[in-house]
């Protein structure tokens, strides 16, 4: 950190990157890209993908696919600027009489209509600056040093929406919830125009109400990724999302016990995230205070 600067997330030092004239290596169109990746030594270490949504029908989304374990959505702010750095590299010189020497980090991306490129990064020259090779052509570049680092050091939370349990509630069909407190079992009545009827027991509830917790619920944010994925105990919270097509799958949230700040978050048995102690228990509360 320098100057008390709080330093930019990896798809804030990208989208920060100055342009350098008119020496360009087109990949390809950004508007047609459904995929970027960073390996190491042929190993995936960053991936996003755009594909078919997990909350939408006939819709897609871009997702971080790698390195975790449950695809998590991507935040498309800023997203479309990001990728044009990657559609179209800057470069400073295309460099002559040099041998390469391959260092292991490569940046793999697929467009729709022209197929899949790859840049190989190679070793750092005196001038600070590193040589870069596009695999198709077999050309090689010089790129400035803090392009090629911003470009290949991609963190993936950098990147996420980190909503917990993103399930939008016009493709529920039931919806169970489990706490220490309340075992409770919500169905929803959806009609063509997407009006909605929420019933537990059999009583029909009183829309506002019901909409306010589901609000509460789907407040929960992945605050950090999980050093350790590994929990026991009895969850906290529970969740089960029943769905009401055969094109979007169910899903189950489960909250455990991780240490005192935070619980651990269990999707569909993967865990990845931590949600903050304090913010899951506080929808606790709502929830029983709700269902009492």
């Amino acid at each position: 950190m320098e100057n008390g600067k709080i330093p930019p997330s990896s798809k804030e030092a990208v989208l920060n990157l100055e342009t350098r004239g008119k020496n360009k290596i087109q990949a390809g169109n950004r508007e047609t890209m459904n995929r970027l990746a960073v390996t190491e030594n042929g190993s995936i270490i960053f991936a996003m993908e755009k594909g078919p949504s997990e909350n939408q029908e006939d819709f897609e989304e871009w997702y971080i696919t790698s390195p975790y374990k449950n695809k998590q959505l991507v935040n498309v702010s800023d997203l479309y600027a990001f990728l044009e750095h990657y559609a179209a590299w800057d470069y400073l010189n295309r460099a002559e009489n040099v041998e390469f020497r391959d260092s292991g980090l490569a940046v793999e991306e697929n467009f729709t209509d022209s197929g899949t490129v790859r840049f190989l990064i190679g070793q750092k020259n005196k001038n600070g600056n590193y040589y870069v090779k596009e695999e198709r052509t077999g050309r090689l570049y010089e790129i400035d040093g803090t392009q090629a680092e911003a470009m290949t050091g991609l963190r993936p939370y950098d990147f996420i929406m980190g909503i917990a349990n993103l399930v939008y509630l016009t493709t529920v069909d039931k919806l169970e919830i489990r706490t220490k407190e309340t075992a409770a079992v919500f169905l929803v009545e959806t009609d063509e125009d997407r009006n909605q009827v929420f019933i537990k027991e059999g009583q029909v509830l009183e829309e506002d109400g019901f909409k306010k917790m589901y609000s509460s619920i789907i407040s929960i944010v992945a605050a950090k990724e999980a050093e350790d994925s590994t929990a026991s105990g009895q969850p906290a919270l529970q969740l089960s999302f029943s769905r009401n097509t055969d094109k979007l799958k169910n899903t189950q949230i489960s909250y455990i016990p991780y240490n005192e700040e935070y619980y651990l978050i269990i999707k569909d048995g993967q865990s990845d995230f931590l949600a903050e102690k304090s913010a899951v228990d506080e929808v606790i509360a709502v929830i029983d205070e709700y269902c009492r």
